[in-house]
């Protein structure tokens, strides 16, 4: 386990602040006191959720844990941004087949490295096992390819298109709130006041950052 999971919530919780700095530096975009304050708001609301939950200061985590959690968060502020950038030359579907397209031959040369370069059992060893896992598991690899990756990333174009940046990333805080949702109705985990309030003060923020969205392209 390389990361803590109070570290990870709260590093993936600052992204909308991320975004808006990258925003206001590269786009030129403006953010009004009120959006600034629902941008904290659900900074803050993700604090609370994660740091009120099981475990949370345990202490767990290494330093390697961390670098990667930065990363991915500087990756998915760079994609808010440049897909905004992006949104005045090239529509929504446009953006998403590019973004398709590369991830499929990126990870596709992976596996293809691993086929021939792979260790365990020689040259193609590690692909041969692979359709059969792909079928047994057809469920969730259509989850992931379609809903997750194509319907997910359309929507997060569109978004981008009609929002600014930063208004835009302030969404991703609402998957702290519906993991929460997620864990109390499915997993049966339990629900503390704190929790509730920080939930509430995620959404709180999402609505003030986006309550003068009159932004259009950009």
């Amino acid at each position: 386990r390389e990361s803590a999971t109070s570290t990870a919530g709260i590093i993936l919780g600052a992204l909308p602040a991320l975004v808006a700095i990258l925003g206001v530096l590269t786009l030129g975009e403006k953010t009004t006191k009120l959006q600034s304050l629902g941008l904290a708001l659900s900074v803050g609301g993700v604090a609370i959720v994660v740091l009120s939950g099981p475990g949370a200061l345990a202490g767990e985590g290494t330093l390697r844990g961390a670098l990667f959690l930065i990363g991915s968060m500087l990756s998915a502020a760079l994609f808010n941004v440049l897909s905004r950038k992006a949104s005045r030359s090239f529509t929504d579907v446009e953006r998403t087949f590019a973004i398709m397209w590369i991830g499929a031959i990126a990870f596709g040369l992976v596996v293809l490295a691993k086929a021939l370069f792979g260790s365990a059992g020689g040259a193609g060893s590690p692909v041969e096992p692979l359709l059969p896992r792909v079928l047994s598991a057809w469920r969730a690899v259509a989850y992931l390819g379609i809903l997750s990756s194509i319907v997910a990333f359309f929507c997060m174009n569109c978004t981008l298109t009609r929002l600014k940046a930063s208004q835009s990333a302030v969404f991703a805080n609402l998957v702290t709130v519906i993991t929460v949702v997620a864990g109390v109705t499915l997993r049966g985990e339990p629900f503390d006041l704190p929790q509730a309030l920080g939930a509430v003060v995620i959404v709180a923020g999402v609505w003030i950052a986006n309550r003068q969205s009159g932004t259009g392209k950009a």
